[in-house]
């Protein structure tokens, strides 16, 4: 019996002394520091060194980004992603058609009609990037901080708004250079 006393008093007291850190942290808390309401509040980023330069590093979790006036439709980037996260469709268009130049003074010959990149398969491992001809793609931040700021949170509801697409050829675009494939009549008594 009095080891059963001596359990209720240690539990009731190591309870008070819980409850009265809480309570000091309550009545010492600042305004804004107990409840930070995430989707529309965010902590800031520390302005310290995480253990890379940016200059010389861009792969922190950041995204991929396509500059599609650049883009020529090569599908390198698609080819090289290890996970298949990346998905190109590019349309050729009849000879003279004048689709403009990138800004390495490429002609583009194929319309991009799809180029999605899926963020919730991405592994991050830039080798994607490499191998693009035009330096179209990149992950924001790091040495391309001045084409795109770095933003470590791409939190979303939905999964399926972690897939961006890129391509911004219209439907009438699309169907203007698609050549109809003529369609021949079955002959008489052929059996459908």
């Amino acid at each position: 019996m009095g080891r059963y006393l001596v359990n209720i008093w240690e539990s009731v007291s190591t309870m008070l002394i819980g409850l009265g850190i809480t309570g000091k942290h309550l009545l010492r808390a600042k305004n804004g520091n107990v409840t930070l309401q995430y989707p529309e509040e965010k902590w800031p980023r520390p302005e310290r060194n995480i253990g890379f330069d940016h200059q010389d590093y861009n792969v922190i979790r950041s995204r991929l980004v396509v500059d599609i006036n650049d883009c020529t439709g090569c599908k390198k980037c698609e080819r090289a992603c290890p996970v298949g996260c990346i998905s190109v469709e590019a349309l050729k268009v009849p000879k003279g058609t004048d689709l403009g130049v990138t800004s390495n003074d490429t002609i583009k010959r194929l319309l991009v009609t799809r180029h999605d990149i899926d963020m919730s398969e991405c592994m991050y491992c830039n080798l994607c990037t490499f191998p693009c001809p035009e330096e179209c793609i990149y992950m924001t931040g790091g040495p391309n901080s001045h084409k795109t700021p770095i933003d470590y949170e791409f939190s979303e509801y939905d999964r399926n708004n972690l897939i961006y697409k890129f391509a911004v050829a219209t439907q009438e675009e699309i169907d203007s250079y698609t050549i109809p494939v003529p369609v021949t009549p079955a002959p008489e008594g052929a059996k459908a």
